[in-house]
């Protein structure tokens, strides 16, 4: 069958021919129908990731398909395309509790969007206590995870304000916010402060680095501030009265702990919010396995606005 491998480290991906994947007790053989593409994968693919494996290895730490029986399955985490070959290849070995039913009504794209964004988005939301009547400040908000964590947050009754540094995404971002901040890091706090005086209850943050002070000084009484990535630089520094005298709180979230059985009934709960009309994904390109290598490069540059798939 035919598969994307890496063999080396920051080095192009290949496509080639591999033996079917052995399938284990408790797994499944899925036909991939989908692989998804995250900057996960491109952190893996670069050797930031330290838990993972030996190389050479078939990225994808998740995907949609079909079991031998002929149902619709995703799946994400139990290690896939980190310390085992993963979802871009024809076929992949997949534990059974990773597996998540996909519904009618949701397709097999939409539901190869929402692994890891979707449950990423979903915990963050559910860690920071966001509900009715909070505020949520959603920072890189054209990004896959805030794209699905507005429109989530929305249907919990928060306030959202989206921001991102692009005025050309503006319009994507709006379909999904209350209202949209332009700015920088050097802006940030002065353009929300406009609309929220107060300060956010809520802050979800996937690029940290110079965002980060700004963004705790932007806390209300009793705030939280999640981190889920680091896009704009893994450092940041801010006052501790910042976070002490307000009572507010900083907190990380990955996804990689999470155990794979607990991923896959969220996904399920996110499939059955797309089949109700109540969650839309954005799809931003179908590649090939051919293109694997301009997926990895689209996301390293930010030239995605939408979720990129990998076909067989």
């Amino acid at each position: 069958m035919r598969a994307v491998r890496q063999h080396a480290y920051d080095a192009p991906l290949v496509v080639e021919e591999v033996a079917t994947p052995v399938v284990g007790a408790g797994e499944s053989l899925i036909s991939i129908t989908y692989g998804a593409v995250n900057p996960l994968d491109v952190w893996i693919s670069l050797g930031s990731v330290a838990a993972a494996g030996p190389l050479p290895r078939t990225p994808g730490c998740e995907g949609v398909g079909i079991t031998n029986d002929g149902q619709r399955v995703a799946f994400r985490g139990a290690g896939l395309g980190i310390v085992r070959d993963g979802a871009w290849a024809e076929q992949v070995a997949v534990p059974d509790v990773a597996l998540a039913a996909i519904p009618e009504g949701c397709s097999d794209q939409e539901a190869a969007a929402l692994g890891i964004p979707g449950v990423t988005a979903l915990d963050c939301l559910d860690v920071a206590e966001v509900g009715a009547g909070t505020t949520v400040l959603i920072l890189g908000a054209s990004g896959g995870v805030s794209t699905i964590a507005m429109q989530l947050a929305k249907t919990r009754g928060a306030r959202v304000i989206a921001q991102t540094t692009s005025p050309q995404r503006v319009g994507q971002v709006s379909r999904y916010a209350h209202e949209v901040v332009v700015a920088d890091a050097a802006a940030i706090e002065e353009e929300v402060r406009l609309l929220a005086p107060d300060g956010v209850d809520v802050i979800i943050d996937p690029v940290a680095g110079p965002f980060a002070a700004p963004s705790v000084r932007l806390l209300a009484p009793g705030g939280r501030h999640v981190i889920y990535g680091a896009s704009a630089g893994s450092e940041f520094s801010f006052a501790p009265q910042e976070m002490y005298r307000k009572n507010a709180r900083l907190i990380g979230y990955s996804g990689l702990p999470v155990a794979p059985a607990a991923t896959a009934r969220s996904q399920e709960a996110l499939f059955a919010l797309v089949a109700a009309g109540t969650l839309e994904v954005v799809i931003a390109d179908e590649l090939s396995f051919d293109d694997a290598n301009l997926a990895v490069l689209r996301i390293r540059e930010n030239n995605v606005g939408g979720k990129l798939l990998l076909k067989p």
